[in-house]
């Protein structure tokens, strides 16, 4: 299991840069862990939900989500994962084993 991963109630952040403006942006992530029953939620550019606090696919797989398009529109993208706060125990809470963001191709013209 390889992942990139905070403990306890710290947030795993990530920034993008450079990102085309006009464009839209899918992101397939795995989440990985020892405790799939811990729940993780995903915000983008700390006010912009990506996803709520949801329990983690097991056995693990990809889930795509749609980066909402007001999230990169100035070519910059922070994206925040957070756990459910106060659980305590190994402290092992957002946990990521794999992460693509991808530019979706523009709509066709009808």
């Amino acid at each position: 299991m390889d992942h990139v991963e905070t403990l306890y109630d710290t947030p795993l952040r990530l920034h993008y840069s450079g990102l085309d403006s006009q464009a839209r942006y899918k992101l397939p992530v795995v989440y990985g862990g020892d405790n799939f029953k811990r729940k993780i939620r995903l915000v983008a550019n700390k006010n912009i939900d990506v996803h709520p606090l949801m329990a983690r696919p097991y056995p693990m797989e990809p889930i795509e989500f749609s980066v909402p398009s007001e999230a990169s529109k100035t070519g910059d993208l922070d994206l925040t994962w957070t756990g459910e706060p106060g659980l305590g125990g190994n402290g092992r809470s957002c946990q990521v084993s794999e992460l693509w963001l991808i530019k979706e191709p523009p709509p066709a013209n009808h």
